[in-house]
């Protein structure tokens, strides 16, 4: 085992990204821009803090990095815009978080039960009580609060189907991931690349989050979006980028808790662990160029969103190369 470790371990992978970066001159965050979205984050962070200690569950380490990602992400949004889609981003994590059972004290069943509620409370906030203690219930309650604003804004008429729909497929792809894991952890059995992409597609929070900021910022676009294949396909190559380069970074940390990888799937599959990284990457990039495509053919109203799903993929593939994302570092 050690020696297979040695081969990666990233170091390659992130010199030989960083190098095709920098031979496509692409562009970063210009220092105006960088600038500007500091102090907007300086001005969300006592919002978010307060709402932070409605819904204690939430993770304090990760207020900030969820809120600038959030904020450079769509930079010309209000300060009440920003704030909401700080919020969605962060119900990303908190839902992972019970999935995982990184918190609470919940069995296997009662995670399954707790994400079906999430589910229902996203489609009617109403339907659901989260009166109760302990992490879930104050996860709960901070989707029920997201919902409500989603469900009152004048872009739900249009979106928030969507977006339903999305936290539906989150929720429900976590419970089927919790049940491979133990799959796994019982005799051994693994999924296939293509289920666990199926599935871990949806887990990652990307088409959800994204579906949000079309009810936060959605242009009146005249047409059913649910219909519209392109904007199923630009939150799907969205999603598949960010979790190509999540699983880089997370593969020694899943293998240990037994969770399915998508490197470890490849490597399963006879490739080496340098290998399995370099395919990540690459396949991260193609997911990259299709999105840009795919977004290309957007209608008109639509061009704006679809070009923060690129910003946002260009950011995720040079944040996940410096750390992970979804969880907190130990000490950090």
């Amino acid at each position: 085992m050690s020696t297979q470790n040695l081969e990666g371990k990233h170091f390659g992978v992130v010199r030989e990204l960083q190098n095709q970066y920098a031979e496509a001159k692409t562009p970063g965050i210009p220092k105006e821009l960088l600038e500007r979205v500091q102090a907007r984050v300086k001005e969300l962070m006592p919002g978010v803090m307060a709402w932070r200690e409605r819904f204690p569950a939430i993770a304090a380490s990760r207020l900030k990095a969820a809120t600038m990602g959030c904020v450079a992400s769509e930079p010309g949004a209000t300060l009440e815009q920003h704030l909401l889609i700080s919020k969605v981003g962060l119900l990303v994590f908190a839902v992972d978080d019970i999935a995982d059972g990184e918190i609470g004290a919940l069995s296997d069943d009662d995670i399954h039960k707790v994400l079906a509620r999430y589910a229902e409370t996203a489609r009617a906030p109403e339907s659901q009580s989260w009166t109760g203690v302990g992490e879930a219930e104050s996860v709960g309650g901070a989707v029920q609060d997201v919902a409500r604003s989603l469900h009152a804004l004048p872009g739900a008429k249009r979106f928030l189907a969507l977006w339903q729909e999305h936290f539906r497929r989150m929720c429900e792809a976590h419970s089927t991931e919790l049940k491979d894991k133990r799959r796994a952890q019982q005799d051994g059995t693994l999924p296939t690349l293509e289920h666990y992409l199926d599935v871990s597609r949806w887990t990652c929070g990307a088409p959800m989050y994204h579906a949000a900021a079309l009810v936060v910022l959605g242009p009146d676009f005249a047409g059913d979006v649910l219909q519209e294949p392109l904007v199923e396909r630009a939150l799907v190559e969205m999603a598949l980028l960010g979790r190509w380069m999540n699983d880089v970074r997370s593969l020694e940390r899943e293998r240990a808790e037994g969770k399915a990888n998508g490197l470890s799937l490849l490597i399963a599959g006879g490739m080496s662990e340098a290998e399995a990284e370099k395919s990540a990457v690459e396949r991260a990039g193609q997911h990259l160029e299709s999105l840009q495509k795919v977004v290309g053919q957007l209608p008109e109203p639509l061009r704006p969103w679809g070009k923060t799903l690129v910003a946002t993929g260009h950011f995720s593939r040079m944040f996940y190369m410096q750390r992970e994302f979804h969880h907190a570092e130990s000490g950090g």
